[in-house]
């Protein structure tokens, strides 16, 4: 074997190791069952051995291939710190010429796959190109790679929306030629931004790319993040407002971060609201009216994943609790606490349930305003709202002793969540059948009242629970 192949094998195992000591395992395993479970439905539904075959196929290659990529491109980005990009011979060189093998197998193999099938290989071809080099250049801390696959995800929803010509130019001919030399323009300058030579600017990009690292990972998913300076003067503003009233229930909210008070999220979402209103707004002055009635009919669902925030956020209270111990210590002494138990945990509990309840509020709120956005239907907005309902036990997720247990819930969140829903529905169907209530409706008021009994729960536990902070200290 060459030096140089023996390089690039060693860089791709430190790669792979670098974001998981067994991600060629995951990557895998996961493929195999992807691989089974797609071959099975496709022979129950066609029948056909080699139509079966060949998708299995298409679903294994493109599995194995798009999930070493995704473990591949963090892993190098991190390998090229500033100390190695000098100091270690050849790395920078081969980090590129690694990256730009695994970017041409990739894009081969996914166009070789788009072969005898619906999609056009042209489009198949830059497509996958253009995202890859998006992909790692966001991975490096760049912007530019997050605003080019929001962009690209953009033109494979609203493709109709395009002038009339311009995909059948890009398919063949002079079109293919220029969109080609765009994309590889693009990968170039995606390799220079992701392995940098050193210096006082590759320094500063490791930051942002540190940060787009720890995302990845679960404490940096919950880490405080820095505020705007329009959150953080609100932030003061409300803080000295608190402070002043002497209010401990309001002073335990402010325990977990800037970032996470109730304000920062119902800014957040309404500069959502505004950008999805301006964007809804272009596309009805400009867009075709096939795009007009699928926003107008299927708008509201790109809404729908808001309601999954309130899993991130009964999470993110939990670590920000394990974070903040040494501040609880301290905390215990201002002179408005109260010194039993009892009190204090009820008051705890009280303010983690104000948050939890204003941070859904404010989620179904947005749901229900990017629905009224999109034109959808008074049904569809019922429905919504329904929807909205199916999260509210999920109010009660911080409602333990936190004395004994602290940090993340993780599976058992999850398991509560699913078995919440499939209670709610599982009831709402027989209540359909019994006496004819939608099953949306009938899901939402089990939901609601699944809330309640474990919002109940969790005052009576926290009657009998040791004094929450500093919290942990007896896990």
């Amino acid at each position: 074997m060459s030096a140089a192949l023996k390089d690039y094998w060693l860089l791709w195992r430190m790669a792979l190791s670098t974001r998981h000591p067994r991600a060629s395992m995951i990557v895998l395993g996961l493929t195999t069952i992807g691989t089974v479970l797609v071959g099975a439905l496709a022979q129950m539904k066609e029948g056909d051995l080699v139509l079966t075959a060949g998708l299995a196929l298409r679903v294994a290659l493109g599995g194995a291939l798009g999930g070493w990529m995704l473990y591949f491109v963090p892993g190098a980005v991190k390998l090229n710190s500033p100390f190695t990009a000098r100091l270690v011979p050849r790395m920078r060189r081969r980090l590129i010429g690694l990256t730009m093998l695994v970017w041409l197998t990739a894009v081969g193999a996914a166009t070789l796959m788009s072969l005898d099938t619906r999609l056009a290989p042209a489009l198949v071809f830059l497509g996958t190109g253009t995202w890859l080099a998006a992909y790692g250049l966001g991975q490096s801390g760049h912007r530019v790679g997050a605003w080019v696959q929001f962009a690209a995800w953009m033109l494979i929803v609203f493709n109709k929306s395009l002038p009339p010509g311009l995909i059948d130019q890009v398919k063949g001919g002079t079109g293919l030629v220029v969109a080609t030399l765009l994309m590889l323009a693009f990968c170039a300058f995606s390799l220079q931004a992701m392995y940098m030579d050193g210096g006082e600017r590759h320094y500063a990009a490791r930051e942002a790319q540190k940060l787009q690292m720890e995302r990845l990972s679960t404490d940096g998913q919950f880490r405080e993040r820095k505020q705007t300076n329009l959150g953080a003067s609100i932030y003061a503003r409300v803080l000295r407002r608190d402070c002043e009233a002497r209010d401990v229930g309001k002073l335990l909210g402010h325990l977990l971060g800037s970032t996470n008070h109730w304000l920062g999220r119902a800014i957040s979402l309404a500069v959502v609201v505004g950008l999805v209103t301006i964007a809804v707004f272009g596309f009805r002055l400009f867009g075709s009216a096939e795009t007009n009635d699928m926003i107008t009919a299927l708008g509201w669902l790109f809404a729908l994943p808001l309601l999954l925030m309130p899993l991130f956020g009964s999470e993110l209270r939990n670590v920000r609790l394990k974070d903040t111990a040494a501040e609880q210590a301290l905390i215990r002494l201002v002179p408005p606490m109260p010194a039993g138990a009892p009190d204090f945990n009820r008051r705890l509990s009280g303010t983690l349930l104000r948050i939890a309840l204003a941070e859904w509020s404010i989620l179904a709120g947005a749901v229900l305003c990017l629905g009224l956005i999109t034109g959808a239907s008074a049904a569809n907005l019922f429905m919504q709202a329904c929807i909205c309902c199916l999260s509210l036990p999920l109010v009660a997720a911080n409602l333990r002793d936190h004395a004994r247990r602290s940090g993340l819930l993780g599976w058992r969140l999850l398991c509560g969540f699913a078995l919440s829903l499939g209670i709610s529905f599982g009831l709402a169907v027989a209540a359909q059948r019994a006496i004819g209530l939608p099953v949306t409706a009938g899901a939402a008021l089990v939901s609601i009242a699944i809330a309640i009994a474990l919002v109940v729960r969790g005052f009576r536990r926290a009657d009998t629970a040791p004094y929450a902070f500093p919290a942990g200290r007896l896990a």
